[in-house]
């Protein structure tokens, strides 16, 4: 990937990477190269009649019945103001044998910034062949959620299955579930659902609140999920204490060999559709600029070699010049790969020009800072550049997720240009299971963002473990009030964008394969995490 000691450790693990990034196409299991995560959280298997499942903290993982894996998981999610999941912990656990199954009794204790909002339990039976969970939650501290409830994973191949879509009011919908990517919720207004994996025909019916479905594999999740509470209802929630919240859902699994019906895309075909190949160029590799204290930035010598340097001033905050000074000194003298964050299409311009003549830049692009993505007034003012600039490349997209891109119908349509987003797979989920399951729809993510090209150039990345931003905040943005960004900045600020695990084997390897899922025909350049310092790729200086 590069040289110097980080790139010799990185490349030491990009072989034995390759093959989890390649696992679509032999059926190997993602994670079989992979060294072991450093937090991986305990689990137990559960088995009763033709049943098996995971507890995997408050989570039931991998539903199978007679062999087939028919959800991915359900679980009780607490989303606070910000869209923050709020961290579970499990207070009890009680497994007991029926005479037709099993019951598994699990209580919550839900926190927010390490205070304790909400106790919950989560009633699970297994009664023959069907299955049903019960969740009775009741606040325990006044809070402001945008979603709470029940959530059930479908795994992703299923993607191209017919459902049966039960709603409240009316007849039910035939629908499938999404072969691409799905901008928007495939299924809203749900109180049940019918498919098929396999032979097994599954009825879900959801009680206590009105349901909808999105495809999670816009954040590189390996699931298509069914939850409460709908996008259309306002949040905002104030949630007072001791508020109480009940749902429930059954699930009823009927064996009809032969009666299945035939899938409505070959899986295999699509995961094969965009392989890495000689024919297929590399992306060019680049580091985001380091948004740590600058006083714990590692000697030169102990960096990679020169590689170009993307960074993200959002220009009407005061340390929007420290920061590309910082990115300066971080590209040592490779070209800078600028975003601007504005809304002024007027301020962009002049930023352009500015940096052009403080030193070499390898392209520039702009995204609002409420919405994160290229308007029109900025692409207009992009394009003015790239007219004024012989050879300066203009890119226009995201600095978020895919979600955004794939939602950005107009962009898609007005632009001409390169396009851009970001990844990162614990945008939903932390667990183990997500990290590995991640690689798989890395590559879906980039089959899809190069069939919305349509033969433009993409620009992936930054490829982060965690969030660098938070791209749905409802808060206010934080005010900047040191101009020199001396004490770290961005991301250095942002609570929980560290993942304690960012040096570590597991982490190396999981960015190799990453950057493999990612070199799908079309893809220009990978930007990999901060050069240095907590989030980086060499770690900060300690002394």
């Amino acid at each position: 990937m590069h040289d110097g000691p980080a790139g010799r450790a990185a490349a030491d693990e990009a072989a034995a990477a390759d093959g989890a990034a390649d696992g679509a196409a032999d059926g190997r299991p993602w994670d079989a190269s992979l060294p072991p995560w450093p937090s991986a959280e305990p689990e137990e298997t559960v088995t009763a009649g033709p049943w098996r499942l995971t507890l995997r903290e408050a989570e039931v993982a991998d539903l199978a019945h007679d062999g087939v894996v028919v959800l991915r998981a359900v679980r009780f999610v607490t989303r606070d103001h910000d869209w923050r999941t709020a961290d579970d912990t499990v207070t009890h656990r009680s497994t007991t044998p029926t005479a037709t199954g099993v019951r598994i009794c699990t209580e919550v204790a839900t926190a927010l910034d390490a205070r304790e909002v909400l106790r919950s339990t989560l009633d699970l039976v297994i009664d023959g062949d069907t299955l049903r969970v019960e969740a009775t939650a009741t606040t325990t501290t006044a809070f402001r959620r945008n979603r709470i409830g029940l959530v059930v994973l479908h795994p992703p191949t299923v993607a191209g299955l017919p459902v049966t879509v039960r709603h409240p009011v009316g007849p039910p919908t035939e629908q499938s579930f999404p072969t691409w990517i799905a901008p928007h919720q495939p299924a809203t207004d749900v109180v049940g659902l019918t498919w098929w994996v396999g032979d097994h025909e599954l009825a879900l019916d959801l009680d206590g609140a009105v349901f909808e479905s999105e495809d999670q594999r816009n954040w590189t999740d390996a699931s298509f999920k069914t939850y409460s509470t709908p996008l259309a209802e306002p949040f905002p929630v104030a949630l007072p204490a001791r508020t109480r919240i009940r749902q429930a859902l059954t699930l009823r699994v009927t064996r009809r060999p032969g009666g299945a019906p035939a899938p409505a895309a070959d899986l295999a075909a699509l995961d094969g559709a965009a392989p890495t190949s000689a024919r297929t160029p590399s992306p060019t590799l680049q580091y985001t600029a380091s948004s740590a204290p600058a006083a714990t930035r590692p000697d030169d010598a102990d960096l990679p070699a020169p590689a170009p340097v993307l960074v993200e001033p959002v220009l009407d905050q005061p340390d929007a010049r420290s920061l590309l000074a910082l990115a300066r000194r971080d590209a040592r003298g490779a070209p800078l790969d600028v975003r601007f964050v504005t809304d002024d299409p007027d301020a962009l311009r002049a930023a352009i020009d500015a940096v052009l003549e403080a030193g070499p830049v390898a392209r520039a692009g702009a995204y609002d800072p409420v919405t994160h993505v290229t308007t029109p007034p900025l692409q207009r003012a992009l394009r003015d550049a790239a007219r004024s600039v012989g050879g300066l490349e203009v890119v226009a997209g995201t600095r978020a997720h895919f979600t955004e891109l794939n939602r950005a119908v107009d962009l898609h349509s007005a632009w001409d240009g390169p396009l851009s987003f970001s990844v990162t797979p614990q945008m939903h989920d932390r667990s183990r299971a997500q990290m590995t399951e991640s690689l798989r729809m890395l590559r879906w993510v980039a089959m899809s963002a190069s069939r919305l090209a349509a033969g433009r150039p993409l620009h992936v990345g930054p490829v982060t473990l965690r969030p660098r931003f938070n791209a749905v905040a409802t808060s206010p943005r934080p005010r900047v009030t040191d101009v020199t960004a001396a004490g770290g900045y961005g991301p250095h600020l942002v609570p929980d964008a560290t993942d304690p695990d960012q040096h570590s084997a597991a982490a190396r390897a999981w960015t190799a394969a990453a950057v493999r899922a990612l070199s799908v025909p079309g893809v220009a350049t990978v930007t990999l995490g901060e050069l240095w310092g907590p989030r980086g790729i060499v770690p900060a200086r300690t002394s």
